[in-house]
């Protein structure tokens, strides 16, 4: 397989940052980044006594890195974080949507809480599960901590409701272990 196509295929992989899914994206996106030695230039600036050849070597990363994350935003992101200093400087780039997406107060965090208390089961249980891991994502990506027995008593009350599950649900319910790690209700 050329370098090419595996490229891309790689890329495909991350989803599309539309505003709802910050959390997924960036750890997505972060993987990818490191896997191609670009992470480090959208965390940490050049250093301003950097060497001709240090600054040319992290411009030419800089400027990959800003190619592979503005081909995974929607249009508006593109607009809303796209502007004279981030379409030239990857850590300006990456600083800006996290900014843009994490918000640690009002309507994203508000609308990050809101999704995960509108998270109830349907009957598809892969369903429940994949949509409550990319919430806790989510979650933690707005820095909304939730003690993990609340968050396991959460996960478990969607479920209650569920006459085939309830029996399930019951004995989860007494398992201290699963209790103090939600994940482990996820999997």
């Amino acid at each position: 397989m050329n370098k090419k196509s595996l490229d891309t295929k790689d890329i495909s992989t991350i989803p599309i940052l539309d505003g709802t899914n910050y959390g997924h994206w960036q750890m997505r996106m972060k993987i990818h980044l490191r896997s191609r030695d670009l992470l480090e230039v959208c965390e940490k600036s050049i250093a301003p006594d950097a060497s001709t050849s240090a600054v040319n070597k992290w411009t030419k990363a800089s400027f990959e890195a800003i190619n592979l994350i503005t081909t995974r935003i929607t249009e508006r992101g593109f607009r809303e974080v796209i502007n004279s200093e981030t379409i030239e400087n990857c850590h300006e780039l990456w600083s800006k949507i996290a900014d843009q997406y994490t918000s640690k107060q009002g309507l994203n965090r508000g609308r990050v809480w809101m999704d995960w208390q509108q998270c109830f089961y349907d009957g598809n249980l892969q369903n429940y599960i994949d949509t409550c891991q990319k919430l806790m994502m989510e979650l933690d990506a707005v820095s909304i901590v939730v003690p993990n027995e609340l968050l396991s008593y959460s996960l478990l009350g969607k479920l209650r409701g569920s006459s085939n599950l309830s029996q399930f649900v019951e004995n989860l319910i007494f398992n201290e272990e699963i209790i103090e790690k939600p994940l482990l209700i996820l999997w």
